[in-house]
Formats: structure tokens, sequence, C-alpha cells
């Protein structure tokens, strides 16, 4: 179903006042736990309530279970308005639009290439992947156009999806020259593969698709692609492009008639400018005329994955998350031993949860060349491991109502132009957490 204005807008009204009630809360960086004191920034009935609750708890309340702990009213409030407001993130994209491939002449018919996209592709690649192309397909049928540029193309993984095997005509745009060379290798390894499967008419009128370096800073910049003819018209593909990539595509839909589609994920909100006239968010006339601001610690919380992270919580698999008050605790000691050290770009450090925090502290601090520092003190904030968690936890049940609003302004961007627009939860989001896609169409 088609999004209309006033629905959107009253969503996205509901959706900031209750952020704004609760910015305190989505700014507590994690990282500053130990420094700022967060804990006492809670609610004392907050406090009182998680000071004695596992994690498993909370996670199973976050996730729906019934509990027995006696719970604020103002959390329980927090928590439903978070169910009712957020956008849903279960997939339910419209499984009968899927488009089936009878010839076994083709690379999508032919029995024996069934795996013939799969390969050196990872498994949430698969899975993006092949939803990606089965809506862009889907779109690309409804406005009756059969090309398409996918922004951010990689190895070209969608892109020969999208031409070998759904007959598109398809090009991939990408920033790093090596990335577009190696595509074009793996377009010939699959052409190799498929000849040996197929008629020679059939390989010979396979649809190979193009690849092209260029760095988007501008939309103006699309107008510039020298495009085969084949590609007058056009859709635009974002299979989660970074920061304000996502927005210049949408600009770039809006202002070009040439654009007869876009499909387009999110990604990477915290690098959204916010800020100018050429900002990334707000987009829409509507929300720029609201307190719509979303700091950088909010929409970089609204990256990480929650399903995920209540599922460790449920399962009383949480050793990892402790790592989040390891940060904290060494956080604690850089700023006391030198100020200026505050948020200092330590060592990442896999595998910490098997670490003591002295072993963690001293690989961490490598790459900023100071001695070690005394790790009492971090060993004894370490025993308050469970806040910390806690807190992280907290905010990440925010986080769908920041990925919320900046989702729906840009569908209301697109609808205030007097274009069609559609979000559809379509990955699943244990596999991939920034899970909708946007659909615009020009009828």
């Amino acid at each position: 179903m088609y999004a209309q204005k006033d629905t959107i807008k009253e969503a996205i009204f509901k959706t900031l006042k209750v952020i704004r009630m609760h910015d305190w809360l989505l700014d507590l960086y994690v990282l500053d736990f130990f420094v700022d004191g967060h804990w006492e920034k809670l609610p004392s009935s907050w406090q009182n309530c998680f000071e004695n609750m596992t994690p498993q708890d909370l996670g199973n309340i976050l996730s729906g279970i019934p509990t027995s702990h006696v719970l604020p009213l103002s959390f329980i409030s927090l928590v439903k308005s978070v169910q009712v407001l957020s956008l849903p993130r279960k997939p339910k994209f419209e499984r009968s639009r899927k488009v089936t491939i009878n010839d076994e002449d083709s690379c999508g018919g032919h029995p024996k290439l069934k795996n013939l996209f799969l390969k050196h592709v990872k498994l949430k690649k698969r899975h993006e992947i092949s939803l990606m192309a089965e809506v862009v397909r889907s779109v690309a049928l409804e406005s009756k156009c059969d090309a398409v540029m996918d922004f951010g193309s990689g190895l070209g993984h969608l892109v020969r999806v999208l031409a070998y095997k759904n007959n598109l005509h398809a090009a991939g745009i990408e920033c790093q020259s090596q990335l577009t060379e190696e595509a074009r290798k793996l377009d010939l390894q699959l052409e190799y593969t498929a000849s040996k499967h197929l008629s020679e008419n059939s390989t010979a009128s396979l649809l190979r698709p193009i690849h092209l370096n260029m760095t988007l800073t501008s939309n103006n910049q699309l107008h510039q692609l020298k495009l085969p003819d084949s590609m007058k018209t056009y859709g635009l593909v974002g299979l989660h492009p970074c920061g304000d990539l996502g927005p210049l595509l949408i600009k770039h839909f809006i202002n070009c008639k040439q654009v007869k589609y876009i499909c387009v994920v999110g990604c990477c909100f915290m690098k959204l400018t916010c800020e100018g006239k050429e900002c990334g968010y707000p987009l829409s006339e509507y929300a720029k005329g609201l307190d719509s601001k979303l700091s950088y610690v909010s929409r970089e919380i609204a990256c990480h994955a929650i399903e995920i992270y209540l599922e460790r919580l449920r399962k009383d698999n949480y050793d990892d998350l402790k790592v989040h008050a390891y940060r904290a605790a060494l956080e604690r000691i850089l700023v006391e031993h030198d100020p200026k050290l505050k948020h200092a770009p330590v060592r990442n450090i896999k595998h910490s949860n098997t670490m003591t925090f002295h072993q963690y502290s001293t690989l961490a601090l490598e790459r900023l060349n100071i001695p070690v520092v005394d790790v009492a003190r971090g060993e004894s904030d370490l025993l308050q491991w469970r806040r910390v968690v806690t807190l992280y936890t907290l905010r990440l049940a925010l986080a769908p109502l920041v990925e919320t609003v900046v989702l729906l302004d840009r569908v209301l961007y697109v609808l205030e132009h007097g274009l069609l627009c559609e979000i559809h939860p379509v990955f699943d989001p244990k596999l991939s957490p920034r899970n909708h896609i946007i659909v615009g169409r020009r009828t």
C-alpha cells in the first residue's frame, strides 16, 4: 500500500515527541558511562528496578515476554510507545510479486545454474541480493522500465543478478576502481560457466552489466554519466548506501524525469549531514518545520541490531557484551590520566570477553603509544558491568524510533513532490538489521 502524507506526518510528529522526551537517555554514550556517571542519570525508580534485574530478564521484557518484576510506569509507557510507533521490522513483502523463470535455456531457469550467483558471496549478502533483486524486478515491471543503476555496487553481485538472471540493462556505480575491475572479471567467469549449459543463442544474448567509477558528492553528477541508448530511462538502486549517499539518490530521483523508480535501503545514519541546504536529514519540508534534530549518538545507536542483541540477552549469553564495560572502564582511566585522551581511538579488540582487563587494556593502548596505566580502578569499575549492559540495552530499545523518523522523513520527502512511495520491511532483521526498502515510482 502506498503511503499517505497525512499518515506519515502524524507518525513523524508522534515519534519525535517521544524521542524529545527521552533525548537524555539516547544521548548517554556508553563510552562515558563511568566518566559522566550515567547510572545516576536514570530515574530513581528505574535504578531501583534494574539494579537487581539480570540482563536476561531485561531481554525477556523487551521481547514482550511477561515478567514478575514490578516495572516503573514510565518505563512501561516507553516500551509501549516504541512498539506502537516504530516501523514494523518483520519481513512481509508481497511474495506473490515474485517472478518465476521457467525457461531452462537461461541463467535464471537452468537447473545446473541454480547456484551460479552464489559464488564469492557471503550468507548475509546472498540474502539481501536475492530479495533486493526480486523487489527491483517487480518494480521495474510495474514501471515499464528495463534498466537500472546500482550505486555502491562493490564487486557487482547485485547487478549480475539483475542483468544475467532478470534480463535488465544494469550498470554498477562504484567509487573504488579495484572493485570495478574485479567485478568485470567475475562477469566473465559467470559467462564462461553459463556457456557450458546454455545454447549459443542464449549465451550470445546475455545482458552483461556495465561497471563505472564515480565518487558521488552531488546528484548533478549523475546527469554527466554517459549511458548506452538502452538506459535512456532507468531505475536507481541503493543497497545500504552509506550516510548522505541514500538521500542523494532520492534527490536525483525527485529531480530527474529519466529516473522511473528507486529502491533504496538506508545505512550508517550517524554519517548523515544534518545541517545546511543540502543536508541528508531532514529532507521533508514538514520535518524541517519541527524540532526534528537527532544527535550523532542517537543516530549511531539506531544502526545496531536490536533483535540479535535481545536474543543474546534472553539466552543468558551476554559475556561478550561486557566489551562495553571494558571500554567504558578504560575511558575513565585514560581521562583521569590525561583529559586530552577523552574518546581517544584505542585499538579495537576481538574476543575481549576471554581476557582479563589488564590484557585488554594493554592491547587497546598499543596504538596510543602510552605506558600501560594502573588498571586497579578499571577492575573495580568492571564489577558494575551489568549496569553498563542495562544502560546500553535501554538505549537500544529506543533505537527503532530514531530509524523510523529518518526513514519516514525520506518517504514523506518523495510524497511531497507528488510521486508514489512505499516502504517495506523485506530482509530478515537478524541477518540484515537495516531491513526496510523504500520504493518510489513515477506514474
